[in-house]
């Protein structure tokens, strides 16, 4: 009898259907993909795993649009993002599904893993299924960092500069680490550079490899079924993969695409205003997702920073990789494995309780600097877009003052176009508290202005200062 999920054709098309059939297997290939048997029937609870394979195809889709236009370059990012949110037609949409999907991956990998935690679907010679799905959990990490730093906003900037800070805070050789993560010793074009290539080109090839290998390997162990039957009482039970399940994993599917076309819509994808190094006071945060550990990193400073970066959060990793060797017990009922269930709630609780602690210093603290900043990338938002100048109007109309090639140029460049340790200068008088006469007091006490990055010059007398700074106010 020929399986129901292979089509069937009459006529000419069916001719066709058999002449291609007999040379590329697809009824085969259909029946081991759609006839496979699931212990116990379906259920919506087995839809995590195919919704992540469907987020995953969607965040390809809309990265591709979004490569098609995006420049990476310290120069460029940040305008190649605003041209596509403001002026590409379904752009701003694209990216809100871009965005909002690499937070949908991470909600649904977490479930996912619940999932299995719950049902003991790890047990059973089981335990090269999951170390893949651990490995695909960390590529989720993965990408969810890399893509951060791409718009280069303030946001993307500072929060990428927080991260590395952690990664560099690893024994000997986290100076090391930090230089091949951001290509030298300051953030630029190199560095978007490295973290475009890691989540446009290895990160998909690793995820493709994995979900691969994922697959074929949940294939050869078949599913696990319920965890409250036995496997008599499943196999009493058994229905195919269609069109059960494939309906479910429809549904559910199409739930998160609405879900995240709704959230695309409704609230554009945030985009600040364009990295500025200088802006000392700016206060960072990560993503949503990453908070708790952010929060963590506060309880260990200076020298015991590590404990808190490395050291606790990779012994979680450690135990959540190898738990299907830690779990000896073949009792896959909830109830009766104690140890791992209240293991899971802990670290759940602790989690979210490692947020909202986050959440309520940042209230009592920050308020008011973290709602400005996300006011200013409304207002930046809701601007014109402005094709980038690429004529030399918009530098100098007159040659530098000699102060400022001598002291100034090895950072902002000869003609305040910026460079690799300075921000551009072109432009910088429309900033709020950049007058003439705040721009040479910065150049005598920069901490004093909020740019502690920037060496004191004691030796650029007041004059010198003033001629910089009327000079700096012809860069429009």
């Amino acid at each position: 009898m020929a399986s129901p999920a292979i089509p069937q054709f009459n006529g000419t098309l069916g001719k066709i259907y058999d002449w291609v059939d007999e040379r590329a297997g697809i009824s085969e290939i259909m029946h081991e993909l759609l006839d496979e048997p699931i212990p116990g029937g379906t259920k919506y609870a087995y839809a995590f795993g195919s919704a992540l394979l469907f987020i995953f195809a969607l965040q390809s889709i809309t990265g591709v649009f979004l490569a098609m236009y995006y420049v990476p370059s310290a120069e460029d990012a940040h305008k190649s993002v605003e041209y596509i949110m403001k002026e590409v037609p379904f752009g701003a949409f694209m990216r809100g599904m871009h965005h909002y999907g690499s937070s949908a991956m991470v909600i649904m990998v977490v479930l996912h893993i619940l999932q299995i935690v719950i049902w003991g679907a790890y047990k059973q010679k089981r335990e090269l299924l999951w170390l893949v799905g651990a490995g695909l959990f960390q590529l989720v990490l993965a990408f969810s960092l890399s893509g951060y730093l791409l718009p280069w906003d303030m946001k993307a900037y500072y929060g990428t500069v927080v991260t590395v800070g952690i990664a560099s805070e690893v024994p000997i050789f986290g100076d090391m680490i930090k230089r091949i993560i951001i290509g030298g010793t300051e953030m630029g074009t190199i560095t978007i550079s490295r973290f475009f290539m890691v989540h446009v080109f290895l990160l998909p090839a690793l995820t493709a490899g994995g979900i691969a290998a994922h697959l074929y390997l949940f294939r050869k162990a078949q599913p696990a079924g319920p965890f409250n039957m036995t496997e008599q009482e499943a196999m009493f039970k058994v229905e195919p993969f269609w069109p059960g399940q494939v309906f479910k994993d429809a549904v559910f599917s199409l739930v998160v695409f609405a879900i995240l076309a709704y959230l695309s819509f409704a609230t554009l994808a945030p985009l600040e205003p364009k990295a500025d190094p200088s802006q000392t006071q700016y206060v960072a945060r990560p993503e949503w997702y990453f908070l708790f550990l952010f929060q963590l990193l506060k309880y260990f400073p200076g020298s015991t920073a590590i404990i808190g970066s490395l050291i606790i959060p990779g012994i979680v990793m450690a135990i959540i990789t190898f738990l299907p060797f830690l779990d000896r017990n073949p009792e896959r009922h909830p109830l009766k494995r104690p140890f791992v269930m209240l293991g899971t709630l802990a670290l759940l609780v602790a989690i979210g309780a490692l947020h909202l602690l986050a959440k309520q210093d940042d209230n009592q603290n920050f308020a008011a600097q973290l709602k400005a900043q996300e006011e200013e990338g409304a207002r930046f938002l809701k601007e014109p877009f402005e094709p980038k100048d690429t004529s030399q109007k918009s530098l100098a109309v007159a040659p530098p003052p000699e102060a400022f090639v001598k002291n100034c140029a090895v950072c902002h460049g000869e003609n305040g176009a910026g460079g690799p340790a300075g921000p551009k200068l072109v432009g910088i008088a429309k900033k709020p508290g950049r007058s003439k006469e705040e721009i040479a007091g910065l150049i005598e006490n920069p901490s004093a202005y909020d740019a502690s990055k920037m060496p004191p010059m004691p030796q650029v007398s007041a004059a010198e200062r003033a001629a910089i700074a009327e000079w700096i106010h012809t860069l429009k």
